[in-house]
């Protein structure tokens, strides 16, 4: 492991509820020895250096996975669990939040603002049902132990991130000079033959296997959680009332960089792509697939 001066925090937001999938896919055994997306990301944090995660989960899940962690993390890892409650809110906007309406929680910056009192230094953010490969964690762990307060961003070439199973939709970022200026969500990218399309604002275009693609591997410092609480507090004043909708935490990231984008500060999101696949399932029929992959890429190592 790293000596790094600040201790390396691994945020992992693990409360969806897999609707699509049709289960929890945080407790899906798709590793070649058993292993969920989870257990896999956590041993590979742990080799890059971090010393603790927190898992942002739902209640009922506690029990779920103290079974399938059990004997797996190393005993200087600090794994510990906080909740994503409905009402855990900014004290300024709880009055525009319609709390009796809602059946789950408000989105993905609503996930990390919940871990905001188990993080004081740099953090890694993912998603609990991903796979991101050791070199992801590599790259966060190198770029959060910087003296500096800009974020950071581990993307993927989208070549690595599709699916033999269908079209899928990433975030396709705009890169300038190592930072992120912006992402947008491209539709049904698939490839066929040898030509790679993707479908923006209902028009499709082609695409290149190289183009930089956000897959939910963050790197923050803590100011991240003030600026989730005013532009969480913005959301509620707007959509507070509306059962369904959710803040994500790339609209968060978005909106700090087009605040920054108007000073002279030299803050930014740095980049920083990967080299391994990102896999991942939406869909059960999606489970051999991957299964099949990860055998192929982690006992290759």
């Amino acid at each position: 492991m790293s000596n790094n001066a600040q201790q390396l925090t691994l945020v992992i937001l693990a409360a969806g509820l897999g609707s699509r999938f049709g289960g929890d896919k945080q407790l899906a055994e798709l590793g070649p020895n058993g292993e969920t997306m989870l257990e896999l990301s956590l041993k590979s944090a742990y080799k890059a250096g971090f010393t603790k995660a927190v898992l942002v989960i739902r209640p009922e899940l506690a029990p779920m996975l103290d079974q399938a962690l059990a004997g797996k993390l190393s005993d200087d890892f600090s794994c510990v669990y906080c909740l994503q409650s409905i009402d855990d809110l900014p004290l300024e906007a709880q009055a525009f939040a319609d709390i009796a309406q809602r059946q789950k929680p408000w989105g993905t910056a609503h996930a990390l603002w919940s871990a905001r009192a188990h993080v004081d230094g740099p953090m890694a953010v993912i998603n609990a049902d991903d796979f991101y490969g050791d070199s992801a964690f590599s790259l966060l762990a190198e770029g959060l132990s910087t003296a500096d307060d800009n974020w950071m961003m581990v993307g993927y070439p989208i070549g690595l991130t599709l699916s033999d199973n269908g079209g899928v939709n990433r975030g396709l970022c705009q890169v300038e000079n190592g930072k992120l200026i912006d992402v947008a969500e491209w539709l049904d990218i698939r490839k066929d033959g040898a030509e790679l399309t993707g479908t923006l604002n209902e028009q499709q275009f082609a695409l290149t296997d190289d183009a930089v693609v956000s897959m939910t591997c963050w790197g923050f410092k803590p100011d991240i959680f003030g600026v989730i609480e005013q532009q969480f507090s913005e959301f509620l004043k707007q959509h507070g009332k509306q059962p369904k909708t959710e803040c994500y935490l790339p609209n968060v990231v978005q909106a700090r960089i087009d605040a920054e984008l108007q000073s002279t500060s030299d803050w930014g999101v740095n980049v920083s792509v990967a080299q391994e696949s990102w896999y991942g399932v939406t869909y059960p029929e999606d489970v051999q697939w991957v299964r099949s992959k990860l055998q192929e890429t982690l006992t290759a190592i």
